[in-house]
């Protein structure tokens, strides 16, 4: 684990996304409640539920994938560890594949900042609540900035086990599976 993760910083970023993640997952979750019951109990459907729905689901989606990014659970093809069984072979393949994630994050900030400054010039309104789309398109340009942050610092991380300077994380966990013996432990 790096410094930065010990700092005020990151707690804060922890907090503010996993509320975001909380808050919006509830809204959604009401919402969905709310129109299944007024459409197929009470047979009255209520109007723009699907806009705000959708609206605070950019948030949750993209507040969960700058947290993915954050644990490095996030997606990935990480064949290269039963291909690669050299140690610092296969660090020096996590740095390249750290510093491509770092150019794919970054670019889709210049994307994200050009999708929100398109958002705020031409002010969209969501077509029945009239709420500017700005709101949820926002969510597109933050999240890549929280991304494209904690790729550097997984960047800087692999980059530090590389040249020595940090001990490997993976021989780590490789040995807490191997003592564990658990079926379901894969590092």
């Amino acid at each position: 684990m790096l410094w930065i993760m010990n700092t005020k910083l990151w707690k804060f970023l922890e907090y503010v996304q996993k509320g975001i993640m909380i808050l919006s997952s509830m809204t959604i979750l009401t919402l969905v409640l709310v129109q299944v019951a007024l459409r197929y109990i009470f047979v009255m459907p209520l109007m723009g539920v699907e806009e705000i729905a959708t609206m605070v689901g950019f948030w949750l989606y993209f507040m969960g994938a700058s947290w993915g990014t954050a644990e490095r659970i996030h997606i990935k093809a990480d064949l290269m560890q039963v291909i690669i069984k050299d140690p610092k072979k296969l660090i020096w393949f996590k740095v390249f594949i750290s510093a491509l994630s770092v150019i794919l994050s970054g670019m889709m900030v210049y994307w994200g900042w050009g999708y929100f400054k398109w958002g705020i010039t031409r002010w969209q309104l969501s077509s029945t609540l009239m709420i500017p789309m700005v709101y949820s398109q926002s969510s597109v340009f933050v999240g890549a900035i929280l991304m494209f942050f904690y790729f550097i610092i997984e960047l800087v991380d692999h980059f530090l086990q590389a040249t020595g300077k940090k001990p490997l994380d993976f021989i780590e966990e490789e040995k807490t599976c191997k003592e564990g013996e658990e079926a379901s432990c894969i590092p």
